[in-house]
């Protein structure tokens, strides 16, 4: 319920944002600069703009070995694993005035090959590894800039869409060397839904173009997967019953963005 609460806000903001983005003059006033404000209130200006990005990312995640069955019982333990790669993609934006406030509405697309893997849930044998991926991301972010002398500065926030594959694969002995256990190990590719907040500058380099300089972190929440699905083992340790036991995967990215604007 907590999540859900969360995440109303920036789906809202970003079902707005798509709504402007693919209706035009949806929710405005005026139609430009041309149609004066009839109050205070109105929207006095829009204007368009695309660009192109690319720069570093940070994935952070986590796995949480639910009941100990990797860790030979000890229920709950943790383990991080991080790395760093590249993003790259696409923007596009409307910008509006409203009263004394510019504000910002963005859909971005982005290419990734950030992953990251560890292989200390059993920090014994180093027999599992826990990985992800990132593929692709689509973010609808809404915001507020203001100018500061010839700079731009600006926040965001809003809901990102993630293709993540998260999995464990763990490695038995056999006679003929070493195997994977499909039973222990699981693998999923799936679009993930969080929110994402942003802060960045921006400079005018002519009157269509600016240069833009901007990070974003987005959180895509926790995920549950079983392994032991035959109950073939005791999920815990000795004495305990044999069932199906339980990760819980939570997955993180940064980004930091140097981009090029076009304003239309």
């Amino acid at each position: 319920m907590e999540a859900c609460r969360a995440k109303l806000f920036p789906a809202g903001l970003a079902v707005f944002l798509l709504l402007s983005l693919i209706i035009p003059n949806a929710g405005f006033a005026g139609e430009g600069p041309d149609n004066p404000p009839q109050n205070e209130t109105e929207f006095i200006r829009f204007d368009k703009y695309a660009g192109v990005f690319i720069g570093p990312g940070s994935m952070k995640n986590r796995i949480t070995d639910v009941d100990g069955f990797a860790d030979k019982g000890n229920s709950g333990s943790v383990s991080k694993y991080d790395d760093t790669g590249f993003v790259g993609g696409v923007i596009v934006g409307r910008k509006f005035d409203v009263g004394g406030l510019t504000l910002r509405m963005e859909l971005d697309g982005t290419l990734t090959n950030v992953s990251a893997s560890t292989n200390k849930l059993d920090p014994e044998n180093l027999d599992e590894t826990a990985g992800s991926e990132f593929s692709w991301i689509v973010s609808a972010r809404g915001g507020v800039e203001q100018a500061v002398g010839c700079v731009t500065v600006f926040v965001t926030i809003g809901l990102a869409f993630a293709d993540i594959s998260n999995s464990v694969t763990d490695i038995d002995p056999s006679d003929s060397g070493s195997v994977m256990d499909p039973d222990d190990s699981f693998g999923k590719d799936s679009t993930e839904v969080g929110w994402v907040v942003g802060a960045g500058a921006e400079a005018a380099l002519s009157d269509a173009w600016a240069l833009r300089l901007e990070g974003l972190h987005m959180d895509f929440g926790e995920s549950t997967h079983l392994v032991n699905r035959s109950a073939d083992n005791r999920c815990c340790g000795p004495k305990t019953p044999r069932r199906a036991v339980s990760y819980e995967v939570e997955n993180r990215l940064s980004t930091a963005r140097l981009a090029i604007i076009r304003r239309f």
